[in-house]
């Protein structure tokens, strides 16, 4: 499974010959056409519709909360936080994703998401603060999280250390930082921290950059 970061919280996942995006806010100038697109919430930088044109393949499934109805066509499930769309060879569940002390991101409005492949679990935490439904996603056994560190929108630097060591997964790539003017963080501090105080390892990817998982 390969893992592609593309920046901001955009990712393509590629296995068993299929794509799959997350939130295509940033994608490559040729990029491979999807056959699953997940979008966390309705925000621009997530929900980016002339982009998710641009990817999809015809039959492409894409999987969004209801807040993005009205900003997407085609093969569209949605989903709420605790359901699970299947198709032959992904699962994908939604989780909670939302802030604490802020109002950009209400509760059960925007997702995360539990991406199932060949039975390794990649978690993409969307836009969140350290939630206390995070300490579920421990039963889950995430292979990979991808957790936002930028503060602003999201839980910060220190908060995103805190939730992966809640979490546990063996694996952390960060994302939603550096990307706007306001999403100040120093990665290889956040890896230093995560890497002093547990077993995990984290991966740093510029963007463009991916790792095999």
């Amino acid at each position: 499974m390969e893992i592609r970061f593309l920046g901001h919280a955009s990712f393509l996942i590629s296995s068993n010959n299929k794509n799959i995006y997350i939130d295509p806010y940033i994608i490559p100038k040729n990029p491979l056409k999807a056959d699953v697109i997940l979008i966390t919430h309705e925000h621009y930088d997530h929900c980016a519709t002339e982009n998710i044109n641009k990817i999809k393949k015809t039959d492409a499934t894409i999987i969004a909360p209801q807040a993005c109805k009205g900003k997407l066509s085609g093969n569209l499930k949605i989903i709420n936080v605790g359901e699970t769309v299947k198709l032959d060879w992904i699962s994908i569940k939604a989780v909670h994703a939302y802030n604490l002390n802020k109002s950009f991101h209400p509760k059960n409005k925007g997702v995360g998401f539990v991406v199932t492949i060949n039975n390794k679990k990649i978690y993409h935490a969307g836009d969140t603060d350290f939630i206390p439904e995070m300490k579920e996603l421990v039963r889950e056994a995430i292979t990979v999280a991808l957790l936002p560190i930028g503060g602003t929108y999201t839980m910060d630097l220190d908060e995103a250390v805190n939730a992966a060591i809640e979490i546990k997964p063996s694996y952390v790539i960060p994302m939603h930082y550096n990307s706007l003017p306001e999403l100040k963080a120093n990665a290889m501090e956040f890896k230093e921290k995560v890497e002093k105080n547990s077993a995990i390892k984290v991966i740093v990817l510029k963007e463009g950059e991916s790792t095999n998982i």
